[in-house]
């Protein structure tokens, strides 16, 4: 979907509202092993002046979905220690309707050689990029799209850091299916049973994710 010209600058605006008060989610990134300093160079920030339609979203992380030509989409996390599914109207993530759904972390691309991986979700891309490694994130197994393999065709591996559960495995699937593998080979690297990249790695470190990528 082509944005509108006044649609990038709400999103401009956003991005520009929210990433000056990232200082307020360093303790939420440091329990997950992100450093502040690469949350700024991600454009991370927190919501707390919520742009008209971002209301629901105020105080959750806000994750800009960024290009060359600046952001493209928006979602955003609660940073709150409760567990989000026993609260009423409330949701660990929230995205304003209406809202595309694109890949995260486009950008690392442009500085990968022929292979590149991908996972679940913007927080486990951010830990691959934070230790050198291009990745894209997708918004959830449920939400690949075919044409999305159009971006990664002109890779000779994308190494799959899938998720140890069923959705991993059904994304596992979906882009298996869409992928020509005469082409682009997708290497599967399901993490241990109940666990995804971000949490290997506070387990285990930079060493063990880099491990499993076999070149």
């Amino acid at each position: 979907m082509k944005l509108s010209k006044e649609q990038r600058k709400y999103l401009v605006r956003a991005w520009e509202t929210y990433a000056p008060h990232l200082g307020e989610a360093e303790g939420w990134l440091a329990g997950r092993g992100i450093s502040l300093e690469h949350a700024e160079s991600a454009g991370l920030g927190v919501v707390r002046d919520a742009l008209p339609g971002h209301e629901p979203a105020t105080g959750y992380l806000a994750i800009p979905y960024l290009t060359d030509a600046g952001p493209v989409n928006f979602n955003f996390r609660c940073m709150q220690d409760h567990d989000c599914k026993t609260i009423p109207n409330h949701s660990k993530y929230w995205k304003r309707k209406g809202s595309p759904v694109n890949l995260y972390g486009v950008q690392s691309l442009a500085w990968a050689d022929d292979w590149a991986v991908a996972c679940e979700g913007e927080i486990d891309a951010n830990i691959w990029h934070m230790i050198g490694v291009p990745a894209i994130g997708i918004p959830g197994a449920e939400n690949w799209k075919a044409h999305w393999a159009n971006v990664l065709e002109d890779f000779s591996r994308i190494y799959l850091a899938e998720d140890g559960d069923k959705a991993g495995g059904d994304l596992w699937r979906a882009m298996s299916e869409h992928i020509d593998q005469s082409n682009t080979m997708v290497v599967r690297m399901r993490m241990p049973d109940g666990e995804d990249t971000n949490s290997m790695y506070l387990k285990n470190g930079k060493d063990y994710l880099l491990g499993r990528i076999k070149k």
